[in-house]
């Protein structure tokens, strides 16, 4: 594995360190390898952590959402999102909230392309489209016996002997914008001791809902999860990237990083360790704690002023969450009409 880059900046009695990680399987791999050979201070946060937890699965703690995992070793083990069921709860519920508000704004700013059709192959090939005036050539007598028999054999095969009356296939969106300036997000993962374990969730599933209306409106977006901590005047972050400009988004890593109880409760808490101890620090056993604003304040210390970016910090709630969309939205238009 390469060796991971430290960052450093200071500002008054504040010492920032971070990293950035190119996937979560980069990252993964580097709190494994990372935690193996931690110093003896933060070997031993490690072994209380560990300890610590085997005692509140025991007791039957909600602190890691649902399902309680069984043990420590399969909170290690986690990779992969396992609220769905909540999933299907929660999601429609934003998605309808924020409906309310994108009616609003679907503007000549932002507004939302609109499908056309053209038959000059500009575009996708639209099968629905063709099917609906789709009928069989018959074919015609041929005095040569050989083009009788392959047409009958078209017919029997049911082959080459189609075709549509509709003409314009090709799909395509009409006056759809290109030159949108690309939005770069990142979002604080996790959240602190009093936040029962589900209530993470929402600040996921509203990032996903933000991506989908920016990227088909033509904005390239790229996501970030923001892990880290804060302690003894240090700050010490990953920035682990989820998605890069051209790429789909993958909502099980999304909501994995920056929403799930059971994986930020463990491995979450072991990264912070592992950080630290690359970082040269030594973390507490309290692992230190989230400030407020946290994901804002170091995003604005490590990005160019001309850079467009937007930071979502902590939403336990539906509401908090869609007014952390509804503000980046209204922030980015406001940066493109130039008020």
């Amino acid at each position: 594995m390469a060796v991971t880059k430290i960052h450093i900046k200071k500002r008054g009695r504040r010492t920032t360190y971070y990293s950035f990680f190119d996937s979560v399987q980069v990252f993964n791999d580097f709190v494994d390898i990372q935690s193996a050979s931690l110093n003896e201070n933060n070997r031993g946060v490690l072994k209380r952590m560990n300890e610590r937890i085997t005692t509140s699965i025991r007791r039957g703690s909600t602190w890691y959402g649902s399902p309680s995992p069984k043990n420590v070793s399969e909170l290690n083990t986690h990779r992969y999102f396992l609220g769905m069921e909540l999933l299907r709860t929660i999601q429609p519920k934003i998605k309808d909230k924020l409906a309310e508000y994108i009616k609003l704004m679907d503007s000549q700013i932002l507004s939302k392309p609109k499908v056309a059709y053209n038959d000059r192959g500009l575009g996708v090939f639209s099968f629905d489209r063709a099917a609906m005036g789709l009928y069989r050539l018959q074919p015609s007598a041929s005095k040569n016996p050989v083009e009788n028999t392959i047409s009958q054999l078209q017919i029997e095969l049911d082959t080459s002997n189609k075709t549509t009356a509709v003409k314009s296939v090709f799909a395509y969106f009409k006056d759809r914008k290109s030159s949108y300036p690309a939005l770069r997000l990142y979002l604080m993962a996790g959240g602190n001791a009093r936040v029962e374990g589900d209530a993470l969730l929402y600040v996921g599933l509203a990032c996903a809902e933000l991506v989908e209306f920016m990227e088909i409106r033509g904005v390239a977006v790229e996501v970030n999860a923001l892990l880290g901590t804060s302690f003894n005047s240090s700050v010490a972050m990953s920035v682990i990237r989820i998605k890069r400009f051209q790429d789909r988004l993958d909502k099980n890593q999304l909501l994995l990083m920056t929403s799930d109880p059971r994986y930020f409760r463990y491995r979450g808490f072991k990264s912070l360790i592992a950080l630290s101890d690359h970082f040269g620090l030594n973390i507490p056993d309290g692992l230190g704690s989230l400030k407020e604003n946290m994901g804002k304040d170091f995003v604005k210390e490590i990005t160019e002023k001309q850079d467009r970016y937007a930071v979502f910090e902590q939403s336990y709630s539906i509401d908090a969450a869609i007014n952390e969309v509804t503000q980046i939205i209204e922030n980015y238009t406001q940066q493109i009409i130039g008020k």
